[in-house]
């Protein structure tokens, strides 16, 4: 096994020589601390597609030979930019000290800055200016798209691309690849929304209808939150109506002027007339998160529409054991209860094209996705895995959230975000149709909804 590693270390540092002695080590620069000008590129060498772990020392030492051949070129420091959400960053930078302790090595040191960056739109920034932006940076998995058509993100390393399609679920692996190529480390696989809520409320039988849950809620003194002008959220009801959402080759579709989407519409109007009754349609100004947040720790919210990442404040406030989680309800459209959609989508980490440090940048991506980190995200921020085996860890299985995910993605019911919408959408006005909705109340007459509808799908398809 030794001949084997030094022939391994050899190709790895051969491959390496030559082009480290035209490119420097300076990582991606940001929106906030600036960019560093284009250089040559290191790339992951070629030659040697050798799978590597994190658990084998042998396979250690060989990643540290090729980070001490990247190091060389900046005077043996290895400098990155991570971008990531400004809820995660606490927990991301304590990866980010694992990584560097694990990693540690006389020949070179570490210079690794975490900038806050949502997963909304890192995707979009690194489009816009790749070598001003980060080398190593989480996003939503609409986004890859975008990413690819730019050639503004890197294809995973050889070393590694192995083992992430072994050890992450196969449809993981779907979203993060392009063509048969795999383009991105997946992270977390509830990238969705579904009900979270108060069982003191609520019994399983109150969380199946909202009508329901929007008369108990009444009944405690309390309320059910769905913002429904957030183009995200109110998504859902324009797939339950039988709308086509979809984002291929670059064309979005949206078909919101329709029948269906004034189906979609008078669903919405139909719980909108609740407002302050059982039912809160907007955060106002606070955004999603922090009123989801305060409305349970101060006993206003019975029951929200939300995703994992709010799980641990809802378990704070509430107590674990009274905190339920279910698919969404059914709503009452066209006279019927029709079970409700939702997106289902997975949050990715990606590796700029244009870092200086790539191999470096490809490991400490390697890291953050591994099986280990994946479980750690679980238990500290409530974020549900890909990878099988971290997925099958019994205390992530008897989450009430992993559930409620998975009985959302039964029927059909769930709809894979980057398939349905690209940047665009975000801003054709979709949010303003429910906006306007519940400020009405749920008063305004199919003739103004119609009008909405058609601007927003004109919009939505309007250059795409």
């Amino acid at each position: 096994m030794a001949s084997k590693s030094k022939k391994i270390i050899a190709l790895l540092m051969t491959a390496m020589m030559a082009a480290t002695a035209m490119a420097g080590c300076t990582g991606g620069g940001d929106d906030e601390e600036g960019g560093a000008s284009a250089a040559p590129v290191v790339q992951p060498s070629q030659q040697a597609m050798q799978k590597l772990s994190l658990d084998s020392e042998e396979d250690v030492t060989t990643i540290k030979n090729k980070m001490a051949e990247e190091a060389a070129a900046n005077g043996g420091t290895i400098t990155l930019r991570m971008w990531c959400a400004s809820d995660d960053k606490q927990f991301e930078t304590s990866l980010v000290d694992e990584f560097k302790t694990k990693f540690a090595d006389s020949r070179y040191t570490f210079n690794i800055t975490t900038v806050v960056k949502g997963e909304d739109q890192a995707g979009g920034k690194v489009v816009e200016a790749p070598t001003k932006a980060a080398d190593v940076f989480s996003f939503a998995d609409d986004q890859l798209s975008d990413l690819l058509q730019a050639g503004a993100i890197a294809k995973v390393s050889g070393v590694y691309a192995a083992d992430i399609k072994e050890s992450n679920s196969e449809d993981a692996i779907g979203v993060s690849s392009s063509g048969g190529e795999l383009y991105a480390y997946p992270k977390t696989s509830d990238n969705g929304y579904f009900m979270y809520y108060d069982k003191t409320i609520f019994s399983d039988d109150d969380v199946k209808d909202m009508d329901t849950m929007i008369a108990k809620a009444q009944a405690a003194g309390k309320s059910v939150f769905f913002n429904l002008g957030d183009a995200w959220y109110n998504a859902g009801f324009f797939f339950t109506a039988g709308c086509t959402i979809k984002y291929e080759n670059g064309k979005q579709t949206a078909t919101f002027g329709t029948p269906e989407g004034l189906s979609a519409a008078k669903a919405m109007s139909h719980i909108a007339e609740n407002v302050d009754k059982g039912f809160i349609g907007t955060p106002g100004t606070m955004g999603n998160n922090a009123f989801v947040s305060q409305g349970f720790a101060e006993g206003k919210l019975a029951a929200a529409v939300i995703g994992t990442w709010m799980g641990p404040d809802i378990k704070k406030s509430l107590g674990k054991d009274n905190v339920g989680a279910a698919k969404l309800p059914t709503v009452l459209m066209d006279g019927q209860q029709k079970q409700l959609d939702a997106f289902g989508g997975y949050k990715l980490v990606g590796v700029n094209v244009n870092s200086k440090c790539s191999f470096s940048a490809q490991t400490l991506a390697y890291y953050l996705t591994c099986e280990a980190s994946q479980i750690k995200r679980y238990e500290t921020r409530g974020l549900i895995p890909t990878n099988t085996k971290a997925a099958a860890n019994d205390e992530i299985k008897s989450d009430p959230a992993f559930k409620a995910i998975a009985d959302q993605k039964e029927g059909g019911h769930s709809h894979a975000q980057g398939q349905s919408v690209g940047a665009k959408y975000w801003g054709a006005g979709v949010d303003s149709v429910g906006s306007q909705i519940v400020t009405s109340k749920g008063t305004l007459p199919d003739s103004k909804l119609e009008e909405l509808l058609k601007g927003a799908q004109q919009n939505a398809e309007e250059g795409s």
